[in-house]
């Protein structure tokens, strides 16, 4: 957590007796009103307010009998989110009639599905911030951690999956590898180093899927036609590495020709490649794409 000051005031008075402060504010200004609050949960045996909120600003408060600690934080995006998300939660329970039908007990089971829904965004609003810009930057259905099979059948999973469909002989286009139109994307919430960036285009063809050809079980490979990586931050080892691999017109890419070597598996392009994306993230700006 991010503090950006300790303010310790007398519980009477309302006189600060201790501050350290990483910003210029002068904690006198809002004393008096801290104050208030933490004689107002006492009175009224709340056992103390956890916190509250400025504009800008999330206020922790932990009272005792003479004095009254408050631990100072930046109000950010993942705070807003969540009580955005609480309100939109509650309009949908009220428009969902319940409490008024006579029969509530199917009402309920399809308002438990939705509330799980809000529940996964509020417990990861790093991943959930980032499946929304990935929805909005690349066409297609996004899955957040997909469990696929591998191809040593056990199961696996990779942080994001983007399906765009697929186009084959069915629907007029030619035919295609199985995973041309998806892509897999790592997230990190984090700096990101060269040894998380080669295990992530190790992991690539590790995945896929077993189909019926001519009464033949066929292992399709997924190996995606792109890889996205989303970071706070990347390193000089990642960067390194990334401006070695190999170029064209579309970017810089992973060879993935030999995935499908000796795989009975027709319409494969003599050049199988993942094109490589890479995103520098910003909590309060659009994310960056990084250039290599």
């Amino acid at each position: 957590m991010d503090i950006e000051g300790i303010v310790i005031f007398d519980a009477a008075a309302g006189v600060p007796l201790f501050s350290r402060m990483k910003t210029k504010i002068d904690p006198s200004l809002f004393s008096s009103f801290i104050a208030a609050i933490g004689l107002f949960s006492k009175e009224l045996k709340f056992g103390g307010l956890s916190s509250f909120t400025t504009e800008e600003k999330v206020i922790y408060l932990a009272p005792r009998d003479k004095i009254i600690t408050a631990l100072i934080a930046p109000k950010k995006k993942e705070y807003e989110m969540a009580y955005s998300l609480a309100n939109e939660l509650g309009r949908q329970f009220e428009e969902s009639g319940i409490g008024t039908s006579p029969d509530q007990r199917q009402d309920f089971d399809e308002f438990s599905e939705i509330a799980d829904q809000y529940l996964r965004k509020i417990q990861n609003p790093f991943i959930t911030r980032v499946s929304e810009f990935i929805q909005k930057q690349y066409p297609g259905k996004v899955t957040v951690r997909p469990s696929l099979m591998k191809r040593d059948g056990s199961q696996g999973t990779v942080d994001m999956m983007v399906e765009a469909g697929k186009k084959g002989a069915n629907d007029g286009g030619s035919p295609v590898h199985f995973g041309e139109n998806c892509s897999f994307v790592k997230v990190v919430d984090t700096r990101i180093g060269r040894i998380h960036v080669i295990d992530f285009f190790d992991s690539l063809e590790n995945f896929g899927v077993l189909s019926m050809k001519k009464d033949e079980m066929i292992l399709e490979p997924y190996f995606p036609a792109r890889a996205i990586i989303v970071a706070r931050e990347f390193d000089e080892g990642a960067i390194d590495f990334l401006n070695k691999l190999p170029s064209s017109k579309k970017g810089k890419y992973i060879d993935g020709a030999y995935i499908f070597a000796g795989l009975k598996l027709k319409g494969i392009p003599k050049e199988t490649r993942c094109i490589v994306d890479a995103w520098n993230w910003h909590d309060d700006m659009d994310p960056e794409r990084v250039e290599f």
